[in-house]
């Protein structure tokens, strides 16, 4: 167990607007702890209300398809926080979480977060701003889920990921570009099916790999869904 300050308190998604006074006191409040990487902090219908602050460290969050498919689908970073849900309606969770480096992390009790609700107006509104978002990436996600076939969804999320290339115009990079385990796992596919996607978007020209990065070449080619495989 170690201690944590309202400095790192204050680098929360959040939590920034507090007043000093309020953060001194969450501080001493909050319980840390640290977690090795591949150590898992939540489990999916485990009954635990306490919210977790990521004062540093990289999680993934996880879930099981109806076919027991595991399924990454979003990622956590120092300044973030997660649990929230069961914190405010008292239900199990509805995720799992698992560290994917070392980490260090701040619980704050069911109570004093609803607490912190009550008394922290900025912070109310932060929290609502932040459900919303989820909300709205959930119906995304939906609509790519139910209008999409598998080839599409590594297309998409190609797009989705890549930045503007600093080095070339008109051109894109994923960097780094996740592995072909880890993003057939954020998008409930297999492996073979990244692999035969990308592989027929390299041959024709459309994306090329160098390193930890992958180039996209022609991006309406790209967007110009579907892609048969």
């Amino acid at each position: 167990m170690i201690g944590v300050g309202a400095q790192a308190l204050s680098e929360i998604h959040g939590l920034a607007g507090l007043p000093d006074t309020a953060l001194e006191r969450l501080a001493r409040t909050v319980r840390t702890q640290t977690y090795r990487s591949g150590e898992k902090l939540a489990e999916r219908g485990q009954d635990a209300d306490h919210v977790c602050f990521v004062i540093s460290g990289h999680l993934r969050v996880l879930n099981y398809s109806g076919a027991g498919r595991m399924v990454r689908y979003a990622a956590l970073a120092t300044g973030e926080f997660f649990g929230e849900l069961a914190a405010i309606d008292g239900q199990p969770r509805s995720a799992t979480v698992v560290a994917e480096s070392d980490c260090v992390i701040a619980t704050l009790s069911a109570e004093d977060f609803q607490e912190l609700i009550s008394s922290q107006p900025e912070f109310s509104l932060a929290l609502i701003q932040r459900l919303a978002s989820i909300v709205r990436a959930c119906d995304e996600r939906t609509m790519d889920l139910s209008s999409l076939g598998p080839a599409q969804h590594v297309c998409h999320e190609l797009l989705r990921l890549s930045e503007p290339d600093p080095l070339r115009s008109q051109s894109w990079a994923v960097y780094p570009v996740p592995t072909q385990v880890n993003l057939a796992s954020s998008l409930g596919t297999t492996r073979e099916t990244v692999a035969r996607v990308i592989s027929r978007l390299t041959s024709d020209g459309v994306v090329s790999r160098k390193s930890k990065s992958l180039y996209i070449r022609d991006w309406v080619r790209l967007e110009a869904l579907p892609l048969q495989v």
